[in-house]
């Protein structure tokens, strides 16, 4: 019974990780260029962090004036890291 138990608990366990989408990484497939926060803000863009659930890692995200990102925040050379998923929106 115990054996039973444990092969259904795996079972389940590797059917929800095989359902689940792959986490996003990095950039959007290097469609977007990499901006500093100060690239951006000299472009009259501002920069609109994730909310946390991948949304400016897709291709289709837009900006909350409805145009698409600029491009992603990087950080500068030899300067403080940005935070992750950061874009950078038109003005």
């Amino acid at each position: 019974m115990v054996n039973h138990t444990i092969r259904w608990t795996i079972a389940v366990a590797l059917a929800a990780c095989g359902a689940s989408q792959p986490a996003p990484q990095g950039t959007s497939s290097g469609e977007r260029k990499a901006l500093t926060q100060e690239q951006c803000e000299a472009q009259a863009g501002h920069v609109m962090g994730d909310i946390g659930d991948g949304a400016t890692h897709r291709p289709d995200y837009v900006c909350p004036s409805g145009k698409p990102p600029l491009g992603e925040i990087a950080p500068p050379a030899g300067g403080p890291i940005a935070v992750e998923g950061s874009v950078c929106c038109p003005g």
